[in-house]
């Protein structure tokens, strides 16, 4: 049985998707046997991040609904040995699918490969309680602002509630000039504020975005900042001591907090 990790959040737009989509890719280029499942019915997107989505015909949807067998809606990435994708459908609402049958084809994915990352739908509605039966690793993703940690944080209680792993977090979209500036929480921080593990902080990159514009995957953005940020999540998740990127304000603004008297 391979690991599983479901990657989740509390809202939407905050990065979930890419999060999801570069750890596959990661793990895969590293040597791994690895499977995407997107989750997210009706909304689905990791064929797009992945360019697979002229390679779309069976989903999610066909395999419950016993239209085709997983081995034919599982498609293989271009370029990229060794990751398969499951897509999600889109003509179907999450309440269309059972939760048992959903689990069980996790599962059988997560015996075939040695790493399964579930790309859950964002929030906490029907759609994500079909993948919280599964024995996954849950990941939170947030942005570091005061509404998205808290969907994070009614996420995480959400989870707690069940017997489930013990959830994660990891921001995305962190800017080191704000945090300097004093504008943004450090991750560290914020996190700790949580009581959540922190595994990594990636930081805004407008190189993502262009990359989805030239159908590039986002690993293929030529950040290297960004790439670092998912190898050293990659890493931690699997239980390697990898050293984090630190963000702190300045020392500076440090200094004045304190009131200027070098406490």
């Amino acid at each position: 049985m391979g690991r599983i990790f479901s990657i989740m959040s509390g809202k939407g737009g905050v990065g979930k998707s890419t999060l999801a989509a570069s750890l596959a890719e990661y793990y895969a280029r590293e040597g791994k046997k690895v499977a995407l499942l997107d989750g997210d019915t009706g909304l689905r997107c990791a064929d797009l991040l992945l360019g697979l989505q002229d390679k779309i015909v069976y989903d999610l949807g066909d395999v419950t609904e016993k239209n085709c067998d997983l081995e034919k809606a599982a498609v293989e990435a271009s370029g990229i040995p060794g990751l398969t994708l499951l897509a999600a459908p889109q003509m179907m609402r999450a309440s269309d699918m059972k939760a048992k049958d959903v689990g069980r084809i996790v599962t059988r994915l997560a015996e075939q490969n040695d790493i399964l990352i579930l790309d859950a739908p964002a929030g906490i509605g029907r759609g994500l309680k079909n993948l919280l039966g599964a024995a996954a690793e849950p990941v939170i993703v947030a942005t570091p602002d005061d509404v998205c940690v808290r969907d994070a944080e009614r996420l995480f209680a959400l989870l707690t509630q069940r017997e489930e792993p013990r959830p994660v977090i990891v921001f995305n979209r962190v800017s080191s000039r704000l945090v300097r500036r004093g504008d943004m929480t450090p991750p560290d921080v914020l996190a700790a504020s949580l009581d959540l593990p922190l595994m990594g902080a990636i930081p805004e990159s407008k190189k993502v975005y262009q990359a989805l514009l030239t159908h590039k995957t986002p690993m293929q953005c030529g950040d290297m900042r960004f790439v670092r940020a998912i190898e050293g999540i990659a890493g931690r998740l699997l239980g390697a001591e990898v050293p984090m990127e630190r963000y702190a304000p300045s020392a500076v603004l440090q200094f004045f907090r304190r009131g200027g008297d070098g406490r």
